[in-house]
């Protein structure tokens, strides 16, 4: 029975796990937010000991001095308005070669951290059909619909979060629903929100008066 050759790289990896003494390792932390873009100047915590920043790629290039398969924790201290919201808080050492081309080049071991900021913004667009009609969120006046009965409004509020939203009717009582309310459950990406009412006018009732005879009456 024959068995496929292994690749450069799968021999180079198999032959450095011979090695278990200790070794400098090229790490590179990465850090971005949620949405893949970078954060840089952000501190960064390799262990128990300061590594050092990140660049403005978001990149730390640091050398880490351990034993192949160890566990070296990563933290950082997320700054005011963001939360971190990786999945795993700790890398492993590993020594990797590419010797593809014929020259040995180490790999180094990689590590992403990522973050989200604690609120976003999000867009409300209000059809009412109806002009002049205040727009309110908890209460508090957002917008008024323009001449075409439309009204939009950006509000910042955090993820998961439900935002309520009241077209106020109170100066026209002849509308029906009076004073219609929704919700949205603020989702984790920024997004627009569409909130359509079709409104009825009730007729004013006139009041029917029993007739009055007029003329002589019968003592």
């Amino acid at each position: 029975m024959t068995r496929a050759p292994l690749t450069a790289f799968a021999l180079a990896f198999a032959l450095a796990g011979c090695d278990t003494g200790p070794a400098k390792f090229p790490v590179v932390i990465t850090a971005m937010t949620d949405d893949g873009k970078p954060f840089p100047n952000l501190p960064v915590t390799l262990g128990r000991a300061a590594a050092g920043s990140t660049d403005a790629d978001g990149h730390l290039r640091v050398h880490v001095t351990g034993s192949e398969g160890m566990k070296v924790a990563v933290s950082v201290a997320a700054p005011k308005g963001f939360k971190v919201v990786s999945l795993s808080d700790s890398l492993v050492l590993r020594r990797l070669t590419d010797i593809e081309g014929g020259s040995e080049k180490l790999l180094p071991v990689e590590h992403t951290v990522k973050l989200a900021p604690l609120e976003r913004q999000y867009a409300v667009l209000v059809r009412a059909g109806v002009a002049g009609l205040p727009i309110e969120t908890f209460g508090t006046r957002q917008a008024v619909t323009n001449s075409k009965g439309v009204a939009m409004f950006t509000y910042r509020g955090a993820p998961g979060d439900e935002l309520q939203v009241k077209i106020n009717t109170d100066g026209h009582p002849e509308l029906r629903p009076q004073n219609p309310p929704t919700s949205f459950l603020l989702a984790s990406r920024s997004e627009a929100y569409v909130f359509k009412v079709h409104f009825g006018v009730q007729k004013a009732t006139v009041k029917k008066h029993k007739p009055v005879h007029i003329g002589p009456r019968r003592l």
